[in-house]
């Protein structure tokens, strides 16, 4: 009788730190749903002696055609010129007690660059970038980023098209430099655009509606989004609350609804 032939998986361990940064990079259709899981994730870390500084990016303002598709009130769209990311930190610190910051503004790698170093907090912290745009020039200034800090800026990855996504996550360019060790234990990952080049380049997602207009175009699934977000999540949870990333990625259909996980394998981190 033949032996199966099963290809061990890896985890990374992240450790002990004094904070965890993270900067939440697009707050419409998943980013604004994924901030008020971040939100709670802080306030409930907060209870476990678990400090979460968190920093929404985005340059647009709130319209009408994001209410109800984004976690926004038609109230926040009559003014017209209310930045997403100033309103919704705004609406997450009085619901639950916390400092969120909101810088709204295109993301650019000097912006990534100047949040590690903030307040000399660098290296005593460990820091996340979520990428939620859905353009492969917000991307490309993500991935300089990461390239940039060597592995101390972790970057996780959410995309999507009409029913069907990726989350992606990974902290390093140098591939050759991941170490697997028999405990089961991994160095690092690669970079989410190193797994996925494609999203550096343009493509299908250079569109030009929004993803807002997608859905009332019925272009875009009303609940892809929401899945996305709701996977990001769990990565975040996981990075922040058991300190470890044990899969690469998760691909999601809604059209039948299926996932599938990339896990840390040999095979998968060359």
């Amino acid at each position: 009788m033949r032996a199966l032939d099963i290809e061990p998986t890896y985890r990374v361990v992240l450790g002990e730190t004094d904070a965890v940064r993270i900067m939440l990079v697009g707050v419409g259709g998943t980013g604004s749903t994924l901030a008020l899981f971040l939100a709670g994730l802080a306030y409930h870390a907060r209870q476990k002696g678990v400090r979460i500084e968190l920093t929404l990016v985005d340059p647009d303002t709130v319209d009408a055609a994001n209410v109800g598709r984004q976690a926004f009130a038609p109230a926040e769209a009559l003014r017209g010129d209310l930045p997403k990311a100033s309103s919704l930190a705004l609406r997450l610190n009085a619901a639950y007690g916390l400092d969120i910051a909101a810088w709204p503004a295109p993301y650019e790698a000097e912006m990534g660059a100047r949040w590690f170093h903030q307040g000399g907090r660098g290296a005593a912290s460990r820091h996340l970038i979520i990428g939620c745009v859905d353009s492969h020039t917000g991307r490309q200034e993500i991935a300089k980023t990461v390239a940039a800090f060597h592995g101390r800026i972790w970057a996780l990855d959410s995309g999507n098209e009409r029913t069907n996504g990726q989350v992606l996550i990974g902290n390093t360019t140098d591939v050759e430099g991941i170490r697997l060790d028999p405990l089961g234990l991994c160095s690092g990952l690669p970079s989410p655009y190193l797994q996925e080049p494609g999203l550096l380049e343009p493509g299908a997602e250079a569109q030009l509606l929004s993803c807002a207009g997608m859905m009332l175009a019925e272009e875009q699934s009303l609940m892809v989004n929401r899945v996305a977000a709701a996977i990001a999540a769990q990565y975040v949870t996981a990075f922040v609350l058991q300190r470890q990333v044990t899969q690469m990625g998760t691909y999601f259909n809604l059209e039948p609804t299926v996932m599938t996980p990339r896990l840390i394998t040999a095979a998968n981190l060359q």
